[in-house]
């Protein structure tokens, strides 16, 4: 079975792609909302990272307070480090286990679809790292557009992430989102043919 790792910066349109390979019947992992199951209320992964953060950082309704934990690890590394590596630690085994499943369901490709693939050396565990990659201008004004923040908080967002002219250098197949949807999902079947040699998924 071969295994993509999909990744993007912020508003890339990377969540597009990830639906249209999902939609073509491909297994796809989603690490963000694994992300969030890892500290779900009464998991081990809160417990853990309440013990680095300490109890402030538990909303009354007993989950995670994430604007206020977004707060600190933004200006905090130390903290931000810890809480990644509780989160990806517990990611990672529900990663490993997707694809054993995927593996034993006979697909010929799987997908995981994660953000911080590079910064994490996920791309290390994958056949074909595939980057969704749309110009600086476009990353903010999509994202001011789909979440509503500023201009500065987005540029601030897109600063803290590795570069895309970094991220390009451990890419295998880099698809410009820059033009047309019809375009990129265009890329994104001929990409997908030329892997599986003309075989097609299922």
């Amino acid at each position: 079975m071969i295994t993509i790792g999909l990744t993007g910066g912020i508003a890339s349109g990377k969540s597009t792609v990830s639906a249209e390979l999902r939609s073509l019947g491909l297994p796809v992992f989603d690490a963000d909302a694994e992300a969030c199951l890892a500290v779900a209320a009464g998991s081990e992964g809160l417990a853990q990272v309440i013990a680095v953060l300490g109890k402030e950082y538990l909303s009354e309704e007993g989950t995670l307070d994430r604007a206020k934990v977004a707060e600190r690890i933004f200006h905090d590394k130390e903290a931000l480090k810890a809480v990644e590596s509780i989160i990806h630690k517990i990611v990672w085994q529900a990663a490993e286990e997707f694809l054993a499943a995927s593996s034993k369901q006979g697909h010929k490709v799987a997908v995981l679809d994660v953000p911080l693939l590079i910064e994490c050396g996920w791309h290390k565990n994958v056949d074909s790292v595939w980057l969704v990659s749309v110009s600086r201008q476009q990353q903010v004004e999509r994202a001011m557009l789909r979440s509503g923040m500023t201009a500065d908080e987005v540029n601030a967002r897109i600063e803290a992430q590795m570069s895309l002219a970094e991220k390009k250098k451990y890419a295998d197949v880099v698809l410009d989102n820059s033009g047309s949807q019809a375009e990129t999902m265009q890329a994104v079947h001929s990409q997908l043919e030329l892997l599986l040699g003309g075989v097609s998924e299922g």
